[in-house]
């Protein structure tokens, strides 16, 4: 009773400070109605299965194997640490017991299509609320341990076009962005009140968002050396670090890899993917950047945190590197003690990716957005403390910045406003082709982004009983003998121009040289292309799941 207690404090404290902060809760509504304009985008429905960020259907499998078979990571599934889906079965059981969703009721991808759509919706919302508890977190830490007006950290934090374009999917993501800031709230914490209490806490805060995902490792380097930073040598008790270990170390099994105990899963694709396969790939893309940290930071940072934002958080993580090197060398690193740390935690994350190389994009960037937010913030406070003739224009200046950052964000919940290209070519599809026209499509379909109508048509032949297809389908590539007279390919400039090797370039030479001709292409907004440059720099980025359809029709 105590325990659930507790919890209803909690809830209702969180509630209470939003409502009186006129600014968070602003933020927040605005947060949550933008998230909602646009949660049914590219859901399973009566026009297509699956969705069309192909790592929710993963997610969804995740929680439906860790229910069924007591682990993730089996084929099919979003392989990897256990925590999250966990956490999500168990937040889906009030509403199975309503009545409303039965996610055991989906026995194919493209049978109980509603059904499906009603899972997503719910679970979407579940990324809502871990969205909406990081932006308050990411305020009161800015406010009590920095000293600052939250109001800039959370518009560093929030603003950005990484952050609203992974808040519309149920993924581990934006969990995960939770759990660590809350690990640095109770760090922070134990920083101030540097006991044995807040020093388990943080380590079991630690532990969950490891947990979560494997990406927030560096936080158990953080939690050692937290032991040493924040207490002086003649009050550490070794003991407690210990302690410490074994709480973080017994909570990462329970709840991380659990299905380890029991010999469940496998781990090996998980693996290969993340430390093999996305590393790799740089030498066969024309980027005009001779490495691939050139690309990734001069081009891909900046579209993932915004161009405007990203220049202020590389001035800020400058400002607080020299100061730290000119505090070390004077002795005097302990006058700003949660920012150095903050700091060293940030660097942590940083070198957690360079292994990755290339494939340190997207979703795999959003690690850095905490630390670049209160960093930057607590940098742009000195910075108009010391200008104090000026604070005005400086106001001006950072306000102009912010309603260029928000124009490049909103892109992310713009072009899901408009109707999607697979959605617009499905109708021309069905408009202007005959029935039963034999098309030519490349393999895998789900991961092509190929129209509507044909993902349907593919994957329910196979599975719903008496389905009749609108279309009949060829799997083609360039060594096929015989190729149908239409044919179908997804993100044909890409290939053209910026890819060195590509299999999808030479079926295309093959049609030219067969008398195929382009009938038609389906372009992804154009706001895309406005702050990105290309497709090659969109599609890299890992922020829309987007790309342009081209429809081919031999003529001679």
């Amino acid at each position: 009773m105590k325990f659930n207690k507790s919890i209803k404090n909690i809830v209702l404290g969180l509630i209470y400070q939003i409502f009186r902060n006129k600014f968070l809760f602003s933020a927040s509504v605005i947060y949550a109605a933008l998230l909602l304009s646009i949660i049914d985008w590219g859901m399973p429905g009566p026009s297509h299965p699956f969705t069309y960020h192909m790592d929710e259907w993963h997610q969804l499998e995740a929680v439906r194997s860790t229910f069924k078979y007591l682990s993730p990571n089996i084929p099919g599934s979003a392989h990897g640490t256990m925590f999250h889906f966990i956490l999500s079965g168990i937040y889906l059981i009030p509403f199975f017991l309503l009545g409303i969703i039965n996610p055991f009721f989906i026995t194919s991808p493209v049978e109980s299509l509603e059904m499906q759509r009603r899972i997503f919706e719910i679970l979407r919302l579940n990324t809502l609320i871990f969205g909406l508890l990081s932006i308050f977190f990411i305020a009161k830490i800015a406010k009590k341990y920095f000293k600052l007006n939250p109001i800039i950290p959370v518009i560093l934090f929030a603003v950005t076009p990484l952050w609203l374009a992974l808040s519309n999917y149920f993924k581990y993501d934006i969990a995960l962005i939770f759990w660590i800031i809350i690990s640095l709230y109770y760090l922070l914490e134990f920083g101030s009140k540097p006991n044995l209490k807040n020093y388990l806490i943080s380590g079991a805060f630690c532990s969950l968002a490891v947990a979560t995902k494997i990406s927030a490792l560096p936080l158990f380097i953080a939690y050692i050396i937290s032991f040493f930073w924040f207490q002086k040598r003649e009050r550490r008790k070794f003991i407690n670090i210990y302690l410490g270990l074994l709480v973080f170390f017994i909570i990462f099994i329970l709840f991380g890899i659990p299905d380890m105990l029991f010999g469940k899963g496998d781990w090996s694709e998980f693996l290969y993917s993340n430390l093999i396969l996305g590393s790799n790939g740089y030498d066969n893309l024309l980027t005009g950047f001779s490495a691939w940290w050139q690309y990734l930071f001069f081009k891909i940072l900046p579209i993932d945190f915004g161009y405007s934002f990203f220049i202020i958080y590389m001035l800020g993580i400058a400002y607080w590197v020299s100061l730290f090197v000119k505090k070390f060398l004077t002795k005097r690193s302990h006058l700003f003690k949660n920012e150095f740390f903050l700091l060293f935690c940030f660097l942590l994350f940083t070198l957690s990716l360079m292994p990755l190389k290339l494939g340190a994009n997207g979703n795999r960037l959003l690690v850095l957005l905490p630390f670049f937010a209160l960093l930057s913030g607590s940098f742009l406070q000195r910075v108009r403390n010391t200008l104090l003739n000026f604070k005005f224009l400086f106001s001006i200046l950072i306000t102009l910045i912010i309603i260029v950052q928000f124009y490049q964000s909103i892109i992310m919940v713009y072009v899901k406003w408009l109707p999607d290209v697979r959605r617009i070519s499905s109708d021309w599809m069905k408009k202007n082709l005959k029935k039963k026209t034999l098309i030519g499509i490349e393999n895998i379909p789900i991961y092509q982004m190929l129209p509507d109508i044909v993902v349907k048509d593919f994957y329910s032949k196979d599975k719903v009983l008496k389905y009749q297809t609108y279309f009949n389908y060829q799997v083609i590539d360039a060594s096929s003998k015989t190729i149908p007279s239409i044919v179908i390919v997804v993100g044909k400039e890409l290939d053209l121009r910026y890819l060195k090797k590509s299999p999808k370039r030479q079926l295309i030479k093959k049609l030219m040289g067969y008398g195929y001709k382009e009938i038609i292409e389906f372009n992804p907004p154009q706001a895309l292309y406005f702050f990105s440059g290309n497709p090659l720099n969109y599609i890299t980025s890992g922020l829309a799941p987007i790309s342009a359809i081209s429809i081919f029709e031999k003529v001679n």
